[in-house]
């Protein structure tokens, strides 16, 4: 008899410009799945991956013609699966995350527990290790980040999870609507778990399923009261980044701890990235046109 989360779990993948040798870790790691729903975002290397997915029977892949960013490369993956029964989770992955040995089944088993106990589930998220400094990474809660030693159980209530990894029950996701597709990519997976909270929805993380993710195109390490690690992002990433934020600050469904903790980070953020960065110029630009983008809700790919 096979294990239930291989018939309740539809994992999703969202892929740009892949790196091939990388990718086939994750696809490798599904392979027992009937079905993985694929959208790529118009990849300039699709041929490469075309050619990789055509080599796995479980794979059902749309190669979109352009990018039309996380956000709606999302909505329309699981707009297309057709398995409406209840009890059918989409589990969510980048094409540069890794579940580390039986992070799916965990995620899946308290998924349940919690359902069966009466939590009207959002979604429940593993730990990211990064997969370029081995930093892990805690769950938030109040505006406040918690660590392992410090939840107490295996499951952490929280603010919200990273979009990869993510378990969601597709009849919640439905629910919701999917993805605000204007927000293209960065703080998506915010904006959905704050509204999924708004709605009455409750999210949570566990420390006992763990999942390799990268975090940006790099790490950077810097000292502030004690040694810290940040993505070292592209200045177009900056760009959504701070626009994304300036339109979060203003929803009503934003808690307040939220919004202040951003305040700092993209304070931070500036900081460093305008002040100290090779390429400070170009971050310096593309922040301040994501901060007056947002600030005049300037939405969608950027122009």
């Amino acid at each position: 008899m096979r294990n239930n989360y291989l018939q309740q779990v539809i994992p999703v993948i969202v892929t740009y410009n892949p790196d091939i040798l990388n990718f086939t870790k994750l696809v490798d790691s599904l392979v027992l799945f009937d079905e993985v729903t694929l959208v790529d975002n118009g990849s300039d290397n699709v041929s490469s991956l075309q050619a990789l997915c055509s080599t796995y029977n479980n794979i059902l892949a749309q190669y979109l013609p352009s990018n039309v960013g996380l956000a709606q490369a999302q909505n329309i993956a699981i707009d297309s699966i057709k398995n409406g029964e209840i009890g059918v989770f989409v589990l969510l992955f980048d094409q540069d995350s890794v579940p580390v040995n039986d992070c799916i089944e965990v995620l899946h088993g308290y998924a349940n527990e919690l359902i069966n106990n009466g939590v009207n589930l959002g979604v429940i998220g593993p730990a990211l290790e990064d997969a370029f400094c081995e930093s892990r990474y805690g769950f938030i809660k109040n505006g406040k980040r918690f660590y392992k030693e410090d939840a107490g159980n295996s499951m952490f209530q929280c603010d919200g999870i990273n979009s990869s990894g993510s378990l969601i029950p597709l009849e919640a996701w439905q629910e919701l609507g999917g993805n605000n597709k204007e927000l293209f990519i960065d703080h998506v997976e915010t904006d959905w778990c704050f509204r999924a909270r708004a709605a009455g929805y409750v999210c949570y993380g566990t420390f006992d399923a763990l999942l390799s993710h990268s975090m940006g195109e790099s790490t950077i390490k810097y000292w502030f009261f004690g040694w810290r690690t940040m993505p070292d992002r592209t200045p177009e990433r900056h760009y959504y980044l701070f626009r994304n934020s300036i339109f979060l600050q203003q929803q009503s469904y934003v808690p307040i701890s939220w919004k202040y903790k951003n305040v700092l980070k993209l304070i931070l953020t500036i900081s460093y990235f305008g002040v100290f960065h090779r390429h400070r110029v170009k971050h310096t630009s593309n922040m301040y046109v994501g901060l007056k983008d947002g600030i005049n809700k300037r939405l969608g790919v950027k122009k």
